[in-house]
């Protein structure tokens, strides 16, 4: 059950609470905590779309070892990119490269030769 308040907090696609903890970031860098990483949630968004991104990368990289071709996922912060080549990083089958300039860099997925 999330409230109205939560839903405003993430925003569309997460890209509040992305911006949010980029300026948490951008501040604790500021205040010379450059060793600390800023990660804000709200109602358990970040496992949810951990989980999201793990079924992403899964059925994606079925897709490329299906049809032999590249899957270029959209552009993405860098955590969740991670999580992504993370998760397929032990893919036997695929590997896993960004692609593009911040902010509208990606994933891409392609067939190992």
């Amino acid at each position: 059950f999330t409230t109205h308040a939560q839903v405003l907090l993430i925003g569309k696609l997460g890209r509040t609470i992305n911006a949010l903890q980029s300026l948490a970031q951008i501040f604790l860098n500021h205040k010379g905590a450059a060793h600390l990483d800023a990660e804000l949630d709200v109602a358990g968004y970040r496992e949810r779309r951990a989980e999201t991104l793990i079924r992403l990368a899964d059925n994606m990289a079925r897709e490329v070892v299906a049809t032999g071709k590249p899957v270029y996922l959209d552009p993405m912060p860098s955590f969740e990119r991670k999580q992504i080549h993370s998760t397929l990083g032990q893919n036997h089958h695929v590997i896993t490269y960004s692609a593009g300039k911040e902010p509208r860099r990606s994933v891409v997925i392609a067939p190992k030769l």
